[in-house]
């Protein structure tokens, strides 16, 4: 295993000459899984101007509580089924109305209003519960974005499959002299041929990693309103998902190298 490290690190070295090449690669990896969710949670024309509903609970805080309590008391609602999200206001703050004093905002998931106002009910250290209903027309997605969206997924794909092709024959150039000493020696094929997939795979992985962050800078600078806030509830998937898949593109254009 030490010398295959060491074989790695040494195949790594040599392909930094070509290290532009390799994050536009990358770069194409992350357009690729951009593009398919975006087609994935982009809904088709017209449906994205259908109205919603977002039932809210606002939980004025009694003043005595500390701040250990008030952390304890939303973490506590937000491990119940019935809560979307939990949100802590200030005074003076205006969203979702005016409050004069500290609470919590709830908010509660589709059918879940009732039985979170009477578990809310049963808490000490809330001194009122105002509910509300809030209703919005999110802005309507024309079907362009979906094609512009899936032309982006083919151009992104076809990056990442001709540039990680170009990249393989420049590491092929670059350590070729010393893959054929690897292969005259006797050594078994993971140690001239390993380093080669070993590449796309870290490059897979930094598109991904590239993917994420942009996904949530998106999320972080997007409007409120955005449907873009929609993949907030993916967010675990995405990042579970995001990396063996940049990984999967990643090999999958390591194995378009020659094989000569």
């Amino acid at each position: 295993m030490r010398g295959f490290l060491y074989v790695l690190l040494n195949f790594l070295r040599a392909n930094l000459r070509q290290a532009g090449t390799l994050l536009v690669w990358g770069l194409a990896i992350a357009l690729v899984l951009a593009s398919a969710t975006a087609l994935f949670f982009l809904p088709p024309s017209g449906e994205g101007s259908a109205p919603t509903s977002q039932h809210l609970l606002i939980l004025t805080l009694d003043p005595l509580l500390s701040e250990a309590e008030i952390n304890r008391l939303a973490w506590q609602i937000a491990g119940w089924p019935e809560t979307g999200r939990v949100n802590f206001r200030f005074a003076g703050e205006t969203d979702p109305e005016p409050l004069a004093e500290r609470a919590l905002v709830v908010e509660a998931r589709p059918g879940g209003r009732e039985a979170l106002l009477a578990r809310v009910a049963k808490l000490s250290g809330i001194r009122k519960v105002t509910a509300l209903e809030r209703r919005a027309e999110p802005p309507g997605l024309p079907s362009r974005w979906r094609i512009a969206a899936l032309v982006a997924l083919g151009l992104g794909l076809g990056m990442a499959l001709f540039l990680g092709q170009r990249a393989m024959r420049r590491a092929l150039a670059l350590w070729r002299k010393e893959r054929e000493i690897l292969r005259l020696s006797g050594l078994g094929a993971a140690y001239w041929q390993g380093p080669f997939l070993a590449l796309g795979f870290l490059v897979g992985l930094v598109g991904a990693g590239l993917f994420l962050l942009g996904l949530r800078l998106a999320l972080r600078y997007a409007p409120p309103e955005a449907s873009l806030r929609d993949l907030v509830q993916a967010g675990p998937w995405l990042k579970a998902l995001g990396f063996p898949a940049g990984a999967f593109l990643g090999l999958l254009g390591s194995l378009l190298r020659p094989h000569s």
